[in-house]
């Protein structure tokens, strides 16, 4: 699993091809050594100042990068060898996080679709169509069944739905993991962040915007006390706006086999942390 304990930042001025001093700012990343998260910072500032001296593009964003997020790590969770089996973060957008390291999840998200006129017709009379999230649970039922040897927790989110295989550690980097996450159509971006990541994730607490909140002051790791007092002044705010709202639903188990044992425990976190056991409204 990629969690990065250390980020470093590094910056240099570039003269760019139209004459004009740009800024190339880079953040280098390391497991366990703030030097090498520096050198790694230093090069990619370099890397990207000689791209712009030759007029290229600044890059894209890393939304799903083939490196750690940097977020900031709030509790590592040790497994029943003492390896890091899960650690929660907090990702760029202020939630919370479950990153693990065998135990899967899956994310399925369930496309919007307007109501066409026979739907509204039928609706009129009071007659009851399936609507995208009946129809797309019916087709996790029906792929589940189709590999009995895995049990699946099954969650309701405000997007789609969210699985947790149960019974079986599963490599976020392996063939088993990419079958898996293709049979039940999960997000490409996610499929490929899981592999790059090396783990899987699972939101723990809702998005700020679900919860008509505002967007967080700053960013992980803070430049200055400031910055980092109006972060925390702004979590303490979002962790009151979260109050009403719970990230996903407990539906159903599919599945006869026990729950792995070093499983249980981050299986119950989960649940509490989502509040999935209510019936609070999903953000």
């Amino acid at each position: 699993m990629k969690i990065a304990r250390y980020w470093k930042r590094a910056g240099l001025v570039v003269t760019g091809a139209d004459g004009r001093p740009k800024d190339a700012v880079a953040w280098g990343w390391s497991v366990d050594d703030p030097a090498e998260a520096q050198s790694r910072a230093e090069e990619a500032a370099q890397r990207l100042a000689a791209r712009i001296a030759a007029g290229g593009p600044f890059p894209d964003s890393y939304g799903y990068p083939d490196r750690p997020a940097r977020e900031e790590i709030i509790r590592e969770i040790a497994g029943e060898d003492g390896s890091l089996s899960a650690a929660i973060t907090r990702n760029i957008f202020g939630s919370l996080v479950l990153n693990t390291s065998r135990l899967m999840f899956i994310d399925i998200d369930v496309p919007r679709q307007n109501p066409s006129l026979l739907t509204s017709i039928k609706f009129l009379f009071g007659i009851k169509t399936p609507d995208a999230f009946d129809t797309a649970l019916e087709r996790i039922r029906a792929t589940a069944a189709r590999s009995p040897q895995y049990t699946f927790r099954v969650y309701r989110t405000a997007a789609g739905f969210r699985l947790a295989v149960a019974n079986k550690r599963i490599d976020p980097t392996g063939g088993e993991s990419e079958t898996l996450l293709y049979n039940f159509s999960s997000d490409s971006l996610y499929q490929r962040l899981c592999k790059n990541q090396q783990s899987f994730r699972a939101r723990l607490t809702p998005k700020h915007w679900r919860c008509t909140y505002e967007s967080p002051r700053g960013r992980w790791p803070f430049g200055s006390e400031n910055e980092e007092a109006m972060y925390r002044n702004w979590e303490q705010g979002y962790n009151n706006a979260c109050l009403p709202f719970a990230t996903c639903r407990f539906i159903e188990e599919l599945g006869t086999d026990r729950t792995v044992g070093e499983f249980r425990d981050l299986i119950a976190l989960h649940d509490r942390e989502t509040r999935a056991d209510s019936q609070l409204p999903l953000a």
